[in-house]
C-alpha cells in the first residue's frame, strides 16, 4: 500500500472519531448553558424572595433597595462569569473531550479513552519519521479505532442532569407565576417598590404616617422650636409607644420615646436646629420610611424702604424701617412707594388689611415693590410664602398714618393792665402763632360798639347800599319799611392790626410777636367795651387755613376809679407787708432768746416764708405801678416817687439783706455756725428796712390823697367854668335872637 493510501485511510479514521468527539462537546456546552440557566434562575428568584422578606420585615429604604439591587447584579454578574463565560472560553480538542469523558466516569486507566483516542489522532503523524516501526503504528492505529468506533459517546452525557436542570428552570419560572396570581397586590407592591422606587409603605396591622412629610423630607423653620406629629392607624392591638431614631451629620445618633398626645397621635418637640438630622419611626409592627429633618430659614423682611413724594416736599421722603421704630406717617395725597427685601425667594406676599389693596411686582423673587397714594392712615400685615418649600414667615405688622397739615396754634395773650382800663390805656399784647410747615400771616383785630352817631352813620351807608343793591327804597305812601327788604344789623366797628406777613413762600413755622395798642386812639367813653382777637392763617397746599385765639374783652372805666382800685390792691398789699414785719420781729425776738441752735431749721422755716411774702409784695407792686403807667394813671414823679422810696428798697431787701440772713441761718446747721449776735443785728436791719418802706408806702398814700383831691378840686373848677361859659352862651345868644 503506497503512503498515499495510507495518509487517506488514517484521515479518514480521524475523522471520524474527531466528529463523534466534537458532537459529544457540542452536547456538553448546550449542557453547560442549561445548567448556568438554571443556576441564574435560581440565585435571581432566592434573591427576589430574600428581598421580599427583608423589605417586608424592615421597609427598606430606597437607598437600602438599591445597594440590594446592586448586590444582586453583582451575584448575577458573578454566576454568567463562572458557569457561562469561563466554559466557553475554553476551546476543547478531541482529546480534552475525551478526557473529560474519562473523568465523568471515573473510568481505569485499562478502560481510559483517551489514550485511544491520542493514538487514533497523533499516531499517524510519526509515520514519516524513519525511525519509527510502520507495521506496527498502522496496526496501533487499526486497534485503537476498533476500541472506539464500538464506544457509545453519546451516553456519556448524563440525561438525568439535563432533566433536573429543566425542572429547575421550570420551577424558577412558575414560583413567580403562582406568586403573582395568588397574591396579586403583594406582587404589585413589590414591584412598586422594586422596580419602579415607589415609597408606598408594606401593609401592616400599625401604619405610621409622618405629618408634613413630603419627598421623604420635613421641613422645619431654623432655630425654632417645631413638633413632630406621627399618626398611628391600628388595625389590631392599640400601639402605645411610638419610638424615634435620629443621626446627626455628625455620625450621633440618639433614640426618642415619643409622647403620646391621645391614642394613635404621637408627637415629640425638637429644640431649635440648625443643621439636618436623619430619621424614622417604628412601634406596633409598623415603621416609617427613612426621612430627613432640615431646617431651612424661615421668610422674613431683612428690608423695608417707604420713599414718599408731595407737593409740599422739595425732595422726596426716604425712610428704611422696622417695627421696632414704630409708626410712621406721611402727608395725605402722597405718591408712596413702598419696597421690601426677603432673605430666601418668595413666591406670594398675603396682606391682611381692611384698608388698602397692593398689587406686588418683583425681579428676581427677593426684592419687591408696590405703589398707591395715601389718602388716609393704613394698617395692615405681610405673610410671604416661601418660593421652594411650604414655609410662610410670621406676619409682620405695617401701620402708616397720616401727617396732616393741621391749622395754625395760637397763644394770645395780654400783661401788664387788667380787663378793666382808662381811655388813654396803652395794652401790650403777646402772639406766638405756631404751624407745622409755615406761618403765611398773622394779624389782630379789635371791636367795639359804635356810639349814637356813628351807628346812625354806619346804618345810612348800610341803607344806601342796600338800596343800590335790590333797585327799591321803602314806601314814600305808607312810610312802612319794605318787609322784604333786609334791615342792617352792622352796629360794631373792627379794625385790622397787622403782625405778620403776608409772607410767600410760608417757611417760619414760629412767629413770636409783641404788639401794643394805644385805647386813645379810639376816643372810648367810660362804660364801653372793646374786644381783642388774633388771627393766623397758613399756605396749606388743600387751601388756606385760618386760626383765630380766644377773645380778650376790655372794659374802659373812668380813671379815678381805676386809680381807686389800684390803691386799693396796694394798701392790701402795704397789710400783708406790715404782717410779715411782725413775723421777723417774732424772729429776731426767738434769736436773741435763743439758748442753743436746735430751733435753728424752725428759724429757717420761718425766714423763708417772711422773705417770700417779700418777693410776692413786690413783684405786686411793680405790676400795679406798671398798670399805672399802661392806663397813665399818674405822671412821671408819681412813678418816680414809688419807685425810689417803696420798689427798689423793697428790692434791695428781698435780694440782699434777706438773703445774706438766709445763709447766715443756714450756717447754724454746720460745724461754723455764724454767731448768734450778728444774726440778731442783720434781723434788726431788716426790721428797720421793713418800717421804712411801710412809712414810705403810708406816705405814698398820703401823697396819692392829696394828688386825688387836687385833682377833683380841678375837675370841679374846670366843670363850673365849662358850666359859666354855657350858661354866658345861652344869654347872648338870647340877646340877639330878641
Amino acid at each position: 500500500m503506497s503512503g498515499v493510501q495510507r495518509s487517506n485511510e488514517f484521515e479518514a479514521l480521524q475523522n471520524t472519531i474527531s466528529g463523534k468527539l466534537e458532537t459529544v462537546g457540542s452536547a456538553l456546552r448546550r449542557h453547560t448553558l442549561l445548567e448556568a440557566a438554571a443556576r441564574i434562575l435560581i440565585a435571581v428568584l432566592g434573591l427576589a424572595c430574600f428581598s421580599l422578606l427583608f423589605d417586608w420585615w424592615l421597609e427598606l429604604s430606597l437607598v437600602a433597595r438599591v445597594l440590594y439591587l446592586l448586590v444582586g447584579l453583582g451575584v448575577v454578574g458573578y454566576l454568567l462569569y463562572q458557569h457561562v463565560y469561563l466554559p466557553l472560553r475554553i476551546s476543547l480538542s478531541p482529546i480534552e473531550i475525551a478526557n473529560l469523558i474519562d473523568q465523568s466516569r471515573k473510568a481505569a486507566p485499562q478502560q481510559a479513552i483517551a489514550p485511544r483516542v491520542a493514538s487514533v489522532l497523533q499516531l499517524p503523524g510519526h509515520l514519516a519519521e524513519t525511525a519509527q516501526s510502520q507495521p506496527m503504528i498502522e496496526q496501533a492505529v487499526h486497534a485503537n479505532y476498533q476500541q472506539l468506533s464500538q464506544y457509545p459517546f453519546q451516553e456519556s452525557i448524563d440525561p438525568r442532569h439535563t432533566k433536573h436542570c429543566l425542572l429547575a428552570i421550570l420551577a424558577a419560572c412558575l414560583v413567580p407565576l403562582c406568586f403573582i396570581i395568588i397574591l396579586p397586590e403583594t406582587a404589585r407592591l413589590w414591584s412598586q417598590r422594586w422596580l419602579l422606587g415607589s415609597n408606598e409603605a408594606w401593609p401592616r396591622n400599625t401604619r405610621l404616617s409622618v405629618v408634613g412629610l413630603k419627598y421623604g423630607q420635613w421641613i422645619i423653620p431654623r432655630g425654632e422650636m417645631a413638633t413632630l406629629q406621627i399618626h398611628a392607624e391600628d388595625e389590631a392591638e392599640t400601639t402605645e409607644s411610638v419610638w424615634l431614631h435620629l443621626k446627626g451629620e455628625d455620625g450621633a445618633q440618639e433614640t426618642i420615646t415619643m409622647n403620646r398626645f391621645q391614642a394613635g397621635d404621637f408627637r415629640y418637640e425638637f429644640p431649635p436646629l440648625q443643621l439636618p438630622l436623619n430619621a424614622y419611626a417604628w412601634g406596633g409592627d409598623g415603621r416609617t420610611e427613612s426621612f430627613q429633618i432640615v431646617p431651612i430659614d424661615r421668610p422674613r423682611i431683612t428690608d423695608l424702604k417707604i420713599e414718599a413724594t408731595h407737593p409740599r416736599l422739595s425732595k422726596p421722603f426716604v425712610s428704611h424701617f422696622s417695627a421696632s421704630e414704630g409708626n410712621l406717617r406721611l402727608l395725605p395725597q402722597s405718591q408712596v412707594t413702598l419696597e421690601l427685601t426677603t432673605n430666601v425667594k418668595v413666591s406670594q406676599i398675603d396682606v391682611d388689611s381692611e384698608d388698602i389693596s397692593l398689587q406686588w411686582k418683583s425681579t428676581d423673587g427677593k426684592h419687591f415693590q408696590t405703589k398707591w397714594t395715601h389718602e388716609k392712615p393704613i394698617s395692615f400685615k405681610l405673610t410671604l410664602h416661601s418660593a421652594e418649600h411650604e414655609i410662610n414667615s410670621h406676619p409682620r405688622p405695617v401701620s402708616i398714618g397720616v401727617q396732616p397739615d393741621r391749622s395754625p396754634r395760637l397763644s394770645f395773650r395780654y400783661s401788664g393792665v387788667r380787663q378793666r382800663i382808662t381811655a388813654n390805656a396803652t395794652i401790650p399784647f403777646s402772639i406766638i402763632a405756631r404751624d407745622d410747615f409755615g406761618i403765611r400771616l398773622v394779624g389782630m383785630t379789635s371791636e367795639r360798639p359804635l356810639s349814637g352817631t356813628e351807628a346812625n352813620g354806619k346804618q345810612d351807608e348800610d341803607a344806601a347800599a342796600e338800596e343800590q343793591e335790590f333797585g327799591e327804597t321803602n314806601n314814600p305812601v305808607s312810610g312802612k319799611e319794605d318787609p322784604e327788604k333786609p334791615v342792617s344789623k352792622k352796629t360794631e366797628h373792627k379794625k385790622e392790626y397787622p403782625v405778620y406777613g403776608p409772607a410767600d413762600p410760608a417757611v417760619e413755622t414760629v412767629i413770636d410777636q409783641e404788639k401794643q395798642v394805644s385805647i386813645s386812639e379810639m376816643k372810648l367813653n367810660p362804660g364801653a367795651v372793646i374786644t381783642f382777637q388774633s388771627h393766623a392763617e397758613d399756605n396749606c397746599y388743600t387751601g388756606v387755613q385760618k386760626t383765630s385765639s380766644r377773645q380778650l374783652v376790655f372794659r374802659i372805666v373812668k380813671p379815678e376809679e381805676l386809680f381807686r382800685e389800684i390803691l386799693l390792691r396796694q394798701q392790701q398789699l402795704r397789710s400783708r407787708l406790715r404782717k410779715a414785719r411782725d413775723q421777723a420781729e417774732q424772729l429776731r425776738d426767738s434769736l436773741k432768746l435763743a439758748t442753743s441752735l436746735e430751733q435753728a431749721a424752725d428759724w429757717m422755716r420761718q425766714h423763708q416764708l417772711i422773705r417770700r411774702e417779700a418777693g410776692q409784695v413786690s413783684h405786686a407792686l411793680n405790676a400795679s405801678v406798671e398798670e399805672m403807667k399802661l392806663n397813665q394813671l399818674g405822671g412821671e414823679e408819681t412813678y418816680q416817687l414809688i419807685e425810689q422810696s417803696v420798689l427798689k428798697p423793697l428790692q434791695n431787701l428781698h435780694e440782699r439783706e434777706m438773703e445774706q440772713q438766709r445763709q447766715s441761718l443756714e450756717t447754724l446747721r454746720s460745724e461754723t455756725p455764724d454767731p448768734m449776735e450778728q444774726l440778731t443785728s442783720r434781723q434788726d436791719q431788716i426790721l428797720e428796712s421793713l418800717d421804712k418802706i411801710l412809712n414810705n408806702m403810708a406816705q405814698w398814700d398820703s401823697f396819692i390823697d392829696v394828688v386825688n383831691q387836687l385833682n377833683a378840686v380841678i375837675k370841679l373848677e374846670q366843670l363850673v367854668k365849662e358850666k359859666t361859659e354855657e350858661l354866658k352862651k345861652k344869654q347872648v345868644d338870647s340877646i340877639f335872637n330878641n
